[in-house]
């Protein structure tokens, strides 16, 4: 925490207790009314950046408070950056307005995506001039947890986190959420846990992808997904669609993989071979639809004529692919931008309001037609 200076002292008898006008045995508890009247002091410029406000036994005492009380307003205080205590030296008035925050993105590697990510998030984080510090665990467990653990002992305000939801690394940042830690997830969240996350409105895209081929006269759909929080959702949207225009899914095409897998040419392979093989496949990422197009082409299906490709994400290479490839895109700025704002007003609340008060918002997606499907 960096020195407030000069340091301007005040007398133990700034504050008359009939100034303050508490209210014992009311709904708001005392601490949170004398929170509220020290940011009025300092919004009205009676307090100014800088002073050093008495000790706490000494001010208690000025404000007719056990010292207690007085401790839990000013950690309130703490929490909103109103004031700042530093060891050995006091508690300071910091200003009416929140200071520049220091936070950190996890990120599960450094790609496309993820760039675009940091991208939204650093630009809401730099309006305020905070810093924005960026964590990729490349897909390691173990790494994961050691970034985890280094967001609250390295003293982040708070942190955006990409999760792998390895149970290992759940553990410490489910135990972050009940300590009223900030933070907001992107892309995946840990189950039904409440907590705060954005990330692409994945059902309707995957509605918007298999009414897609639909559209395009596909009867047998096939679709590969993985069995995360989100992309789950794709698959959803998906079943919506096939009910929606009462064509029969077969379970026999659809495949639940591991984010990881490497087995898509085999998936490829076994489904080609069918008598009645599908006539359009979704892939739940632009990654698996780009493997499944080329084995495909490799197998002599040419795209569209004898197969139909949809993808989901509208990476760059989506428009260089032979033929160039039909996805969902996901506004990854737009989701970063969003965790941005969710992260900062997290941070501006009460710790013991974060985890009661958490919420997800969906960003929009959209269908780009081209030449797969």
């Amino acid at each position: 925490m960096s020195h407030i200076t000069p340091p301007r002292f005040l007398s133990p008898t700034f504050m008359p207790a009939s100034k303050l006008n508490l209210v014992r045995n009311g709904q708001v508890p005392v601490y949170e009314q004398i929170a509220e009247h020290l940011k009025a002091r300092i919004a009205a410029g009676e307090l100014v950046a800088g002073q050093k406000l008495p000790g706490i036994k000494l001010l208690a005492k000025s404000m007719g408070v056990n010292h207690l009380t007085l401790r839990q307003a000013l950690r309130t205080l703490e929490e909103n950056r109103v004031v700042a205590t530093e060891s050995a030296r006091g508690t300071f008035v910091v200003g009416n307005n929140p200071t520049q925050l220091q936070v950190a993105l996890v990120l599960p590697n450094l790609n496309e995506s993820s760039s675009r990510l940091s991208a939204g998030v650093q630009e809401v984080m730099t309006q305020s001039k905070s810093t924005v510090d960026i964590f990729h665990y490349d897909e390691n467990d173990p790494l994961e947890r050691e970034q985890i653990n280094r967001l609250s002992a390295e003293g982040y305000d708070g942190a955006i986190v990409f999760p792998s939801l390895n149970p290992l690394s759940l553990k410490p940042l489910l135990q972050m959420l009940l300590d009223g830690y900030p933070l907001v997830f992107i892309d995946r969240a840990p189950g039904q846990f409440p907590c705060w996350s954005a990330w692409a409105d994945n059902f309707r895209g995957g509605y918007l992808a298999t009414e897609r081929l639909i559209q395009t006269g596909c009867k047998r759909i096939a679709c590969v997904s993985t069995n995360v929080s989100g992309v789950h959702d794709r698959y959803e949207g998906f079943l919506r669609a096939m009910g929606d225009h009462h064509l029969p899914v077969d379970f026999n095409l659809v495949r639940q993989v591991e984010p990881r897998d490497e087995h898509i040419e085999e998936t490829m392979d076994e489904w080609l071979k069918l008598a009645e093989p599908p006539t359009g496949i979704f892939f739940t990422n632009d990654f698996q639809a780009f493997r499944g197009l080329r084995h495909a082409r490799e197998r002599g299906k040419k795209a569209p004529a004898d197969l139909r490709i949809v993808g989901f994400d509208d990476l760059s290479i989506c428009g260089l692919s032979t033929p160039a490839l039909t996805t969902v895109r996901q506004d990854f700025v737009g989701i970063g931008r969003t965790a941005a704002r969710l992260l900062a007003e997290q941070i501006g609340l009460p710790k013991e309001k974060r985890f009661s008060s958490a919420r997800h918002e969906s960003i929009p997606v959209e269908l780009v037609v081209r030449g797969s499907a």
